[in-house]
């Protein structure tokens, strides 16, 4: 059970950008953006034309993959309309990069938007930009969206999307403590992760975690390298609300192999719960499990000597 554990905590994701226990300690602009993103997810995701559109600004324009421009509550209106038409239903997505003020009453989003289709039909990730504006009541409506096409995305970029992961970060699972680090890889085509699982019968091992951007299945795709031998192998997927899944599976040194689901949900800005779900080891089916990993603080320097 012990090397269970220390697999699924070897594995571990963070992701700590989206709604949470402790919106009190949130930027209000970012408060704000996440309230509007939630509402836009809500109103795609339902296919409903009519909500989305009272997001926007009346003279509201939005820019597609293409180029064409939107201009108007009405046109915007009649375009997501047309487009649930013709398209699949499925699950959207939002990842946010960055929300800045660039002025009063003004602030700018950056973002990734994730569209899964029913079926077997790839996840379509674009790049956007909106801009909020603040109204004479003090509400917030979308002023311009502006998307970019996925295929001018380079794995760098796909990969800012998993950025919130970088950083430093401890885990303690009944025993087993896992202390881990991610950062760019020199080219910045992939992230990787360095851990040292540590148990409480003085056994500890360490490894490496690298993940990239399958441009193929535009999916994320992960790999665990442990040193006593076993890997594991990831396939992700961000949820509606924010949270991401990843499907592992992975063969110990001994050769039995293990699988499970990972969900991670932020609690806060510095810790996520993951629950995991879907769990085998050599095709026995383990209960649920649900845990918490916080970020490390950083490390206090020692007072110079002034003397």
């Amino acid at each position: 059970m012990q090397r269970l554990i220390a697999f699924l905590a070897a594995s571990m994701l963070f992701w700590s950008t989206n709604a949470s226990a402790q919106t009190n300690t949130k930027p209000a602009i970012q408060v704000i953006a996440e309230q509007t993103a939630n509402h836009y997810i809500e109103a795609f995701n339902n296919r409903d034309a009519t909500a989305l559109s009272k997001l926007f600004t009346d003279e509201a324009e939005y820019v597609d993959v293409s180029g064409t421009i939107f201009h108007g509550r009405p046109v915007i209106e009649a375009e997501f309309a047309a487009n649930f038409a013709v398209s699949p239903p499925g699950t959207l997505a939002i990842e946010m990069a960055s929300i800045r003020q660039i002025a009063h009453g003004v602030m700018v989003e950056d973002g990734v938007a994730s569209f899964n289709p029913e079926g077997d039909e790839a996840t379509i990730r674009t790049l956007y930009t909106t801009t909020h504006v603040k109204q004479n009541d003090g509400s917030w409506l979308m002023a311009s969206v502006r998307e970019l096409s996925s295929g001018t995305m380079s794995s760098h970029e796909q990969l800012k999307a998993l950025t919130w992961l970088l950083g430093d970060w401890h885990e303690d699972v009944r025993g087993v403590i896992t202390q881990s680090t991610w950062d760019w890889s020199e080219d910045e085509n992939f992230l990787v992760g360095t851990f040292t699982v540590e148990q409480s019968d003085a056994v500890s091992w360490t490894g490496t975690h690298r993940i990239a951007w399958d441009a193929e299945r535009n999916q994320f795709h992960s790999w665990v390298f442990e040193s006593h031998g076993g890997t594991t192998e990831g396939w992700w997927e961000p949820n509606p609300d924010g949270s991401w899944s990843v499907n592992m599976s992975g063969i110990d040194a001994s050769g039995v192999r293990r699988s499970a689901r990972l969900t991670y949900l932020a609690d806060g800005d510095d810790a996520i719960v993951v629950s995991e779900t879907q769990r085998l080891v050599n095709g026995t089916s383990l209960p649920p499990t649900v845990h918490r990993v916080v970020r490390k603080p950083p490390a206090v320097e020692a007072p110079k000597n002034l003397n």
